[in-house]
């Protein structure tokens, strides 16, 4: 486990209820034995975790807490365990993080007074990409303002706040504030950023996607009220939202989509996937069985005046066999022609949504991969469901300097660059195809988006449990911007 890690299992240990967070702790001997190094490193004093032996390592993670190991071996874990958490909670939790550029940190001379603070500070420089299990809740507020480290992070109880710096003068006001009791008082926070969620692949209107739309709604409740509200919410649909386009779940994919438009006070794009249109069989001779009504269909671009941001909105269904869209000339024409017709179209960043993926995609490293997608088959398999013009297509966009691209279908939640452009993959929203040994994961993206530089800053990937065992993962990715496409 690295710094991150390490750090989140203690804040999930000593601030956060449930037998979760504790048989976290003691899954393995190999990890506790990291976590008690760790420890030993940050000066804390865990007599009841560092005189865990191995044999006593399984018991207590079957025991799920330490009051009935206690009960009975005749210890009195539980008792200093709580001690511990009581005198924690009165402290100031303090977090130095590092960003990719400037190390001052390295140098940090740990010498302030624990008596009302607990300080941590990871020196290591951030890289591009970052992966949390079970993240602190409270470290998310940290987490979501990721491109502005290095900075501070402090809380104490529910309040938190982030700070950004730029030299060693500057972390030492953070702790003169600490010690004045005003740490809490100064919210330092830009209002020139907005939030972006990318959904995909929901496959409404069967059993199993309805029990994960129940999932889905609830992490997307939590997530909203976590965000700041300065500018709209934003979703980006990229197809598939039924599983089939007869009329129940046409009329749930419309009850969603306001859901979301009435919950979050949000806007709402998006663009067919093949199961939204072909209903049974096969497209032959290019002749789709389909069941679309009027409002699933749409203008080609979209376009936000106070984001100075236009859309894109390519349908990769209306060609093609099976589940293998294509696009064609005539279509990039038209959208062509409908850029032309907008004034300063310079002025605009421009984002590319459609279904079809474009490239092969990599799972993450936790996930299960079928022994299938091994076999060379797999691979024959899976390109099958490739856009057939994806050059073509790919070629257009970067001709048109179309910086960021989203697509769905696969059901592998992804972020690749290629050259100045940045692809997000989204995955399933309500659930399927992602899977590790013990959990089923639906996913979602989030991205924020800097109305001054008009660029994405960065894209979370939201893991979420469907076992509801609690499990769940957040994987960061930071857009390395060229200055020189910045400032386009």
């Amino acid at each position: 486990m690295n710094e991150y890690d390490l750090m989140n299992l203690y804040f999930n240990f000593i601030f956060k209820d449930g037998n979760k967070s504790f048989r976290d702790v003691y899954a393995s001997y190999e990890q506790l034995g990291e976590f008690k190094n760790w420890l030993t490193k940050q000066n804390i004093k865990f007599p009841f975790v560092h005189q865990i032996q191995k044999n006593e390592c399984e018991l207590l993670f079957r025991s799920k807490n330490f009051e009935t190991y206690d009960t009975a071996f005749k210890t009195s874990y539980a008792h200093d365990f709580h001690k511990y958490i009581a005198k924690e909670k009165e402290k100031y939790q303090v977090i130095l993080l590092s960003g990719i550029d400037q190390q001052f940190l390295e140098n940090f001379d740990n010498s302030y007074n624990h008596d009302l603070m607990r300080v941590f500070c990871i020196k290591k420089a951030l890289k591009e990409d970052i992966s949390l299990y079970g993240p602190f809740h409270l470290f998310l507020n940290a987490l979501y303002q990721i491109d502005r480290w290095p900075g501070v992070f402090i809380f104490k109880g529910e309040q938190s706040v982030f700070y950004p710096v730029k030299n060693i003068e500057e972390v030492k006001e953070c702790f003169r504030l600490i010690e004045t009791n005003k740490i809490f008082e100064k919210k330092c926070q830009t209002n020139e950023d907005q939030y972006f969620i990318q959904l995909s692949d929901l496959h409404l209107g069967t059993k199993k996607t309805d029990n994960g739309l129940i999932v889905l709604q609830d992490s997307l409740d939590e997530l909203y009220h976590m965000l700041p509200h300065d500018h709209q919410l934003k979703f980006l649909i990229t197809g598939d939202l039924m599983n089939s386009p007869n009329r129940k779940n046409m009329y749930a994919a419309s009850h969603f989509m306001n859901r979301l438009k009435r919950k979050y006070h949000s806007d709402v794009t998006f663009v067919l996937g093949n199961h939204d249109v072909i209903v049974y069989g096969l497209n032959l001779l290019k002749k789709q069985k389909t069941k679309v009504v009027a409002y699933l269909l749409g203008e080609n671009i979209k376009v936000y005046p106070d984001v100075k941001m236009i859309v894109i909105k390519i349908d990769s269904t209306s060609q093609g066999n099976l589940a293998r869209g294509m696009v064609g000339q005539r279509l990039l024409q038209e959208i062509e022609d409908e850029l032309l017709s907008i004034n300063h179209l310079e002025d605009y960043t421009l984002i590319a949504m459609m279904h079809h993926h474009l490239m092969p995609l990599r799972k993450d490293d936790f996930l299960k991969i079928k022994w299938n997608e091994k076999l060379f088959m797999g691979k024959i398999a899976d390109s099958t469901k490739a856009l057939v013009d994806a050059q073509d297509v790919m070629y257009w966009l970067e001709k048109h300097h179309v910086r960021y691209i989203f697509h769905g279908h696969k059901h592998i939640p992804c972020v690749v660059k290629k050259g100045n452009t940045y692809i997000m993959a989204g995955g399933s929203s309500c659930g399927g195809g992602t899977r590790e040994r013990k959990s089923s994961y639906l996913s979602y993206n989030l991205l924020k988006y800097n109305r001054k530089d008009q660029a994405f800053k960065y894209c979370f990937v939201f893991y979420d449990d469907l076992t509801k065992q609690e499990r769940h993962r957040v994987k960061i990715k930071l857009f390395m911007e060229d200055q020189n496409e910045v400032s386009r």
